[in-house]
């Protein structure tokens, strides 16, 4: 499986990158609050000294993050996505999700919106709900990761669709 960042180690974040890694993925996590990501890179994770670094060495980059303006700084920080997949977890408003989608073109990458219903004990044991808005083929792409996380991804429609949906 290819490698995966994970950007935002709250307590979501850190459920998530527990999850991954009990599931074998070669996981880098970044958090602004570097101490924060010190429970997952004791269990195996490596850590990114900045999310620029996300880019060059993972395929998918997950951000659970405080909101949109907070995941845009984030990907502008990220630079050139190099093709790679950003896949926004957090809670992000419609139009946020699709500037952010819009973003990560101009960078160079795909994008796909994956609100998730649940927390930590769901996280854990992979049944949280994921909501995925996006292209089709982004979305089939990342299902083998998202599985890892729950047991019936559903893409409901284009970038804005999942943001909708959980709203």
């Amino acid at each position: 499986m290819p490698s995966v960042a994970l950007l935002g180690t709250g307590l979501l974040g850190e459920s998530i990158g527990q999850r991954l890694l009990e599931r074998g993925v070669s996981l880098y996590v970044w958090n602004r609050t570097e101490e924060r990501s010190r429970g997952l890179i004791e269990a195996g994770a490596q850590a990114l000294n900045s999310p620029a670094e996300a880019a060059r060495c993972c395929d998918s980059l997950i951000t659970v993050l405080r909101d949109g303006p907070v995941t845009a700084a984030v990907l502008n920080a990220i630079g050139a996505l190099d093709g790679s997949t950003l896949i926004t977890m957090g809670t992000v408003g419609i139009t946020e999700s699709q500037a952010l989608a819009e973003q990560a073109a101009r960078q160079g990458g795909q994008y796909l919106e994956a609100p998730v219903l649940g927390s930590k004990p769901q996280a854990l044991n992979g049944s949280l709900l994921v909501m995925a808005g996006g292209e089709a083929q982004v979305f089939e792409a990342q299902q083998p990761l998202l599985a890892h996380l729950c047991q019936d991804p559903l893409l409901v429609g284009p970038v804005g669709s999942g943001a909708a949906t959980k709203l």
